[in-house]
């Protein structure tokens, strides 16, 4: 897709790349807060998108993602937006969605903004930089099939990406054994949006990526917690219960990893 003697120098991350590998050929993208713009572009370049909507809050923003675009000599498959979320797109003229980079609970208000324009668009790829359990409790409140988990390492960080089909595609109105979420979906509604068993699911076990450094880093990070309770002026026995359980349940799970 580029043009003759132009070589595509984008390089991208793991993290990124993952994301990519999301998207299947001939699928219109749209990259929601696209900042550079590396993800659409190099989809487009590798010919896996025949058109590729590139967003972000305001033309200074996406300035940046132009200037990417700049370096190859694309025809008219770029398309560039600025504006806020998804109310940018028309209904339904993407197949995919990318949302990344976000907090999750961003990530979580712009797809209930408009939550019928939001289910106009078949699938999602949304990677949270944080708020991953009031994401995923929206996405099982509201009809959305998890189909996929993947776990990347980029520096110290271990990224969460969710792949997920909207309630709008007609595959989605029977769940079938692609829905990661299965008979937990109705237990885990009920629970409080930043609970343990929303911010790492049951099915993280069959996740991809390096699972038993992500499941360590989990426990670690209770344990954490749990010596900062221990140390405080004020005990707090039921807190302090509670992140007991948090440990023996991902304890629970990391012993599952095959």
């Amino acid at each position: 897709m580029c043009a003759q003697g132009t070589e595509l120098r984008i390089k991208l991350s793991d993290r990124m790349q993952v994301i990519a590998d999301h998207i299947e050929p001939g699928e219109t993208v749209a990259d929601i807060g696209t900042d550079h713009g590396q993800i659409p572009v190099w989809l487009f370049a590798q010919g896996v998108c025949p058109r590729a909507i590139l967003t972000d809050i305001s033309e200074g923003s996406l300035a940046k993602a132009k200037e990417t675009a700049a370096a190859y000599q694309f025809g008219s498959g770029l398309d560039f937006r600025a504006g806020d979320g998804l109310q940018v797109l028309a209904p339904g003229e993407a197949d995919a969605v990318i949302i990344a980079g976000m907090g999750g609970k961003l990530i979580r208000q712009i797809l209930a903004d408009s939550p019928e324009h939001t289910f106009s668009f078949r699938k999602y790829i949304l990677q949270p930089r944080k708020g991953a359990g009031p994401l995923r409790k929206w996405l099982l409140e509201n009809g959305f099939r998890i189909v996929s988990e993947d776990i990347v390492r980029e520096g110290r960080h271990l990224p969460e990406i969710i792949t997920a089909i909207s309630p709008g595609d007609p595959s989605s109105k029977s769940w079938t054994e692609r829905d990661l979420a299965g008979h937990d979906r109705t237990e885990l509604v009920r629970h409080p949006e930043e609970d343990v068993r929303l911010r790492v699911p049951p099915w993280m076990i069959h996740a991809h990526g390096p699972l038993k450094d992500y499941f360590a880093y989990r426990i670690s990070q209770e344990e954490l917690i749990l010596t900062n309770l221990q140390r405080a002026r004020t005990p707090e026995p039921e807190l302090e219960k509670k992140i007991h359980e948090n440990i023996a349940y991902l304890e629970g799970l990391s012993h599952e990893i095959q």
